[in-house]
């Protein structure tokens, strides 16, 4: 009986591989895409994950969106062209194209589409991850629609980059059966349905969901394949075996170095290397003791050694950052090594002990890290960290979460002391590697805590005034040598304040078989046509038999 059991057990599992690279489901073809990630929201007023953006914008689409494979040239996609822009550049206007339709039927008018973008407006900053105080609050004053086919968006300043905003998630129409006016609602039940090329048809938490193709989409994104399955992995290892078994099509994000490298060598296998600035860096919440105090925040920043961190975890497939503002963007520096040369033990000690901290009185602290979100190796460089202000004196407890409960604590800025996140632009400007961080409660960092009435918060200190009004002056500066001098000098303060502590940048990889292709008609065809913004359009995706 035992070797029958066996015998069907690999029977079923060959057949399940079969499966998986065979068109499923009466004929449809299928492509099969394996994560780490978790969903933590679907809500546009709400979501502020990359992987969720990911599902909001292939379910959607906005006024204007990034052209597959680019990270540099915005297209009109629900609007009629380009915004048309007041000559005091508050004022944007967009036309909507006729016949714009959710997956159910329902057409999209711009007094709805307005009324659903508003919900950033009202709801969106009670909302748990933040997304309104970053991406809405600080900029937009009103969102109107004067007739059925056109919007108006009111700023309250001059904002250059503006149409990069609009291209982001949060801009998105949401579906008002699903998204009420008055609520967040983070995970509605399927179908969920969207204007863009595909709809959620059913969905399975930390298991999978699975997109179809809208019958009512008419842009330019239309599916190639009959159906997108989103498997979720708990960790890298188990991944990265699924699609060289060929279970999965394609591995998308999250793994190990090692893996990758192990990847390289699967004769079946492409994998694909995506350049960019995608970084991590460690959340510091200015509110909670003993990070209240500045000289705490200062060992801090003067113990991490980030060449360690890069050599001995990441074996060299990874670049040493000291500013939140990566290599490349206007105004980018090193000011963390330029103030701390880290790492410095008795610099860090120095601190310590100007707050009373030493040898026989340790300053305690908890670092928080989501286990499985961003892959096994951020385990290794915490403790690493960990190891590394412990050499000074300090004492650290790690502590793990599942992530979307960690994302949510993290960034509410209520319960962690320090905590690891990743980031990723939403529109490539320097604004959105220090605004996020800063503004009505900084993702976490309470060092400008949100208040009514204000667009920015209200700064804990001095020195996070001088940062808030140097950060909103760039905002506004049109004059790029006057804005490269505003984010160096922010860059010097945020640095001061240790504001967060900046760790590495990575690459990102996608790893797939030889059947899948992204589209010759696109850039990056190499990786499925994901350029440096991470942009991935599961409509460009074929599969042959």
């Amino acid at each position: 009986m035992k070797k029958l059991q066996i015998l069907l057990t690999v029977v079923v599992a060959g057949v399940l591989v079969l499966s998986a690279c065979q068109p499923s489901g009466g004929g449809k073809v299928t492509i099969i895409i394996g994560v780490t990630d978790q969903i933590a929201s679907l809500d546009p007023a709400d979501a502020y994950a990359t992987h969720d953006w990911e599902l909001i914008k292939n379910t959607g689409e906005g006024l204007l969106v990034w052209k597959p494979g680019s990270a540099d040239e915005l297209v009109p996609g629900l609007a009629t062209g380009m915004p048309e822009v007041s000559e005091d550049g508050l004022t944007y206007t967009l036309t909507l194209k006729d016949g714009i339709k959710f997956g159910d039927g329902l057409e999209l008018t711009a007094p709805m589409f307005a009324a659903q973008l508003n919900r950033l407006l009202t709801i969106g900053p009670s909302c748990p991850n933040d997304v309104a105080d970053a991406l809405a609050i600080p900029y937009v004053e009103s969102i109107t629609a004067p007739d059925d086919s056109t919007l108006v968006f009111q700023l309250k300043a001059p904002i250059g980059y503006f149409p990069q905003v609009l291209a982001t998630a949060p801009y998105l129409p949401s579906h008002p059966d699903k998204f009420p006016l008055e609520e967040c609602v983070l995970f509605p039940e399927a179908p969920i349905y969207g204007v863009g090329p595909w709809f959620i048809s059913q969905y399975t938490q930390n298991e999978q969901l699975v997109l179809e193709p809208n019958p009512y989409y008419t842009g330019e994104r239309t599916p190639q394949v009959d159906q997108i399955i989103i498997r979720y992995f708990s960790d890298p290892q188990t991944l990265s075996l699924a699609v060289q078994n060929g279970e999965i099509d394609i591995a998308w994000r999250f793994l190990d170095p090692e893996l990758i490298d192990q990847l390289r060598g699967v004769s079946d296998l492409t994998v694909g290397d995506i350049a960019g600035g995608f970084i991590r860096y460690l959340i510091i919440n200015h509110t909670l003791p003993p990070m209240d105090d500045p000289n705490v925040v200062k060992a801090f920043a003067a113990t991490i050694d980030r060449d360690a961190i890069v050599d001995t975890v990441y074996k060299g497939a990874a670049t040493p950052l000291y500013s939140m503002n990566p290599p490349g963007f206007l105004g980018a520096s090193d000011a963390f090594d330029t103030m701390y040369q880290s790492p410095d033990i008795t610099a860090a000690n120095e601190f310590l002990a100007a707050s009373g901290y030493d040898e026989n009185n340790k300053c305690a602290i908890e670092l928080w890290y989501p286990p499985d979100h961003y892959g096994a190796a951020t385990a290794a460089w915490m403790e690493l960290i960990k190891q590394q202000l412990e050499a000074a004196n300090f004492t650290v407890e790690l502590k793990a979460q599942e992530w979307s409960t960690y994302a949510t604590a993290l960034t509410g800025g209520e319960s962690y002391q320090a905590g690891v996140l990743g980031w990723f632009y939403d529109y490539p400007d320097p604004s959105n590697y220090m605004d996020p961080f800063v503004y009505n409660g900084g993702l976490g960092t309470n060092v400008a805590l949100a208040a009514v009435g204000s667009d920015y918060g209200e700064p804990i200190n001095d020195k996070a005034q001088q940062l808030v009004d140097l950060l909103t002056q760039a905002d506004v500066e049109t004059d790029i040598a006057a804005r490269t001098a505003l984010y160096e000098q922010a860059q010097e303060i945020y640095a001061d304040l240790v504001v967060t502590v900046p760790i590495i940048i990575l690459a990102e990889h996608i790893t797939y078989r030889p059947n899948i292709h992204g589209s010759d008609a696109y850039g990056a065809v190499e990786t499925l046509n994901i350029a440096t913004n991470l942009e991935f359009n599961y409509s460009t995706l074929t599969k042959t038999p």
